[in-house]
Order: structure tokens, then sequence, then C-alpha cells
């Protein structure tokens, strides 16, 4: 079992109960990270799904999750029709709930790979600079990132004109990717904003959703992530996943938190 799989096992404690151990390898911080946490709730409303593909997920984070502590997740059903499954998902560390997730369930992925948009000029594997990890941030221990060049100045010192971070992505220890897995990949970059702006401080999520097309065939992904808005204290950040063949697999948008250093 990978390591991936392994962090994500749920035990089923009845019908729509589950728990799970929150693992301390995909952490900023101490903190867990937003798509290990979706990822969790999406493995729990996929074994409690009566329709096998998850299409859409939408997650608050409404409280600090803890690592290495237990987390009880409460799936529910709100509608079911011949085509699509919803789901609400509610989790909680002892009295207190700290995710709250929203989820669409399809039979199947559409697999209709006609999307107008493609990442263009994106510099090969071989060029792109790889984001090493650092202490505290486990996540990167995990995820390989290889930074475009034209996006990764911030590393450095420098920064550019636009939010905007490209490059490829793997999880090793993942040979074949699925819905739970796509779902955390969505945030493993680190955040654009850093381009414009450099690594100034913490961006934790506030809400996050992921729109899952297809299931990658290629274990390298291609990856952009922009954020086009920024407030006083939130931003808003969009990502794009391809797969080798430049098939659009997953989009999301999430709202973070802007904490300078």
């Amino acid at each position: 079992m990978n390591k991936f799989a392994a962090d994500t096992q749920l035990e089923e404690i009845s019908e729509g109960c589950y728990r799970a151990q929150v693992s301390s390898n995909w952490s900023i911080m101490s903190a867990p990270n937003g798509g290990y946490l979706m990822a969790l709730l999406g493995e729990a409303m996929s074994r409690y799904a009566k329709l096998a593909a998850p299409v859409q997920i939408t997650v608050n984070y409404s409280a600090k999750t803890q690592e290495l502590a237990p987390l009880d997740i409460q799936v529910e059903r709100f509608a079911l029709s011949r085509q699509f499954d919803r789901l609400q998902a509610t989790a909680r560390q002892g009295d207190r709930v700290v995710l709250q997730a929203f989820g669409t369930f399809m039979a199947d992925y559409e697999k209709e790979h006609n999307g107008e948009e493609k990442l263009l000029n994106l510099a090969p594997k071989e060029e792109c600079k790889t984001r090493a990890g650092m202490p505290g941030l486990t996540v990167f221990d995990q995820v390989e990132m290889r930074l475009d060049p034209a996006t990764a100045g911030w590393t450095k010192g420098d920064t550019a004109e636009f939010s905007e971070i490209y490059g490829w992505m793997r999880i090793p220890s993942v040979e074949q990717w699925s819905a739970t897995s796509l779902m955390m990949a969505c945030d493993t970059c680190p955040p654009s904003i850093f381009v414009s702006h450099g690594a100034l401080g913490w961006v934790p999520t506030i809400e996050m959703s992921v729109h899952i097309k297809d299931i990658p065939k290629s274990q390298w992904l291609k990856a952009r992530f922009h954020s086009k808005y920024l407030g006083k204290s939130l931003l808003q950040e969009d990502g794009e996943l391809w797969d080798e063949d430049d098939n659009l697999v997953a989009v999301s948008r999430q709202l973070a938190q802007f904490i300078r250093a």
C-alpha cells in the first residue's frame, strides 16, 4: 500500500459514519494540507455514494484540524436521481466541527476532452526547478513539484507582475491516480501569490472546490494556478491540471486568507 493510500484509510464505525487518523505526512507547519483533508472527506463520501465518480466536491474549512488525531466523518444523502447522487459530509474532532463538505457523484466521467484552454509553453520537466522540501512542510516530502523557470523566480527572491505559477507535479508513491489523490493534487502547489509578492507568509484555505473531469492516465500532471483577485486579507486562486496528453482532468477554486509574515 502506498503512503497516500495508507494515510487516507478509513474505519467504518456505522452506516455513513467513518473515522480517519489524520497523518502528519501532508502538513504545512503542523496544519494538515487542505487537499489532504478534502481527500479524506472525498474518500468517505465515495464509500457511501451509490454512484462511482465524484465530479464535484466543495469543502469549508471552519477550524484547524489537528495532526495525529482521529477525525470522525458523518456522510448523509440530501438528493438522489438517476444521474446524480448528492452528499454532504461533516467532520469533527471531539465535539468541534472542523470541516463541512458537499459532493456530487455520477456513474462515470464524461470523458469529453474538448476544453478550449491548454497549458502552453510549459518547459520540459528536465528544465524545471524542483521544489525541495523544507522543515515543517511535510507535504513537499510527498509531492514532487517542478516549477517552470518562468514562474520560479520567487524562490530566489525575485517577483513577477502576475500571480501565476505553473509546472509539473506528481505524487511519487501514487502509481495510478484516483479521484481522492487528484483532490490532493489540486492543493499541493505553492500559492501563486508568492510569484508576485514573494514567500511572504501563510495562505490558509477557507473554502475549496474541485471539479474532476477524468482520472489521469499519466503519472505526471501539468499544473497551473493563478490568482486574479487579492483583497486586504482574502485571495481567490484558480487551478487547472492536465495529463501528459493535454487532457484537462481537474479544475479548482479556493478562497484563502492572506496572512503576512
